[in-house]
């Protein structure tokens, strides 16, 4: 089975590109909801590898604009100067813990959908100095956002679901053990994992034993390097 391993890093980091010849920005990530399996769920402009997995692993779940807020609904843009005041913005534990200290002042996100439910997020992060988004931006990145969700189910869905079906395949994981897979394929730890998947503790880690019983591998380092590899051929 041969894979592309451009996509859909290329297809993100366009879309970056374009988010940021459109609108001045301080920092951007585009990241994928149980990302691609052989490759990263995100891609950063002036984002750290650290910064990203401190927020997967301690702030993610603080985020008030985290997509999981937004499951069930058709809202494609939402905006930290818009759903809350600057007051109670800035005094959140988010900011003051997570954002603040990297001056990731405002914040913009687009939501991305296949069947209504969210597959992708692009965050588009500005400091003070450049200010909050403007409600012509909002409209700018409103009227990007469909043309980029057919292009993104266009290139990033087929190919995440070909991956599935081939490691299903060759291993015999059930759909839920497919999730984990793909989720601790991004990087984040157990605990994490668990939040992500609404699941207990002791719970994903069963499916962890599972997995690498399927597998052959012993440890969670294990089967990262074991399906990379798989799938790089």
């Amino acid at each position: 089975m041969e894979h592309n391993n451009k996509f859909p890093v290329a297809f993100q980091e366009q879309v970056l590109n374009l988010a940021g010849n459109l609108l001045p920005l301080s920092a951007a990530r585009f990241w994928l909801i149980n990302p691609k399996i052989n490759l990263k769920g995100c891609v950063f402009y002036n984002i750290d590898n650290q910064t990203e997995e401190i927020y997967q692993n301690t702030y993610s779940t603080m985020d008030p604009m985290h997509p999981n807020r937004f499951e069930g609904t058709e809202i494609a843009v939402v905006c930290s100067d818009t759903i809350m005041s600057e007051r109670e913005w800035r005094q959140s534990l988010f900011y003051r813990e997570f954002m603040g200290p990297r001056h990731y002042d405002h914040n913009a996100d687009m939501f991305f959908r296949k069947a209504g439910k969210i597959i992708a997020v692009l965050s588009l992060l500005r400091d003070d100095q450049i200010g909050p988004f403007r409600e012509s931006e909002l409209n700018l990145l409103r009227q990007l956002q469909p043309f980029t969700e057919y292009a993104l189910n266009s290139i990033y869905v087929p190919q995440r679901f070909s991956e599935r079906e081939y490691i299903a395949g060759k291993y015999a994981l059930t759909e839920r053990e497919l999730d984990v897979v793909e989720i601790i394929m991004s990087g984040v730890e157990t605990k994490a994992l668990a939040r992500e998947l609404n699941l207990s503790l002791a719970t994903a880690k069963t499916h962890l034993q599972h997995i690498f019983r399927k597998v052959g591998v012993h440890s969670t380092k294990e089967l990262i390097a074991n399906l990379f590899r798989e799938l790089s051929h």
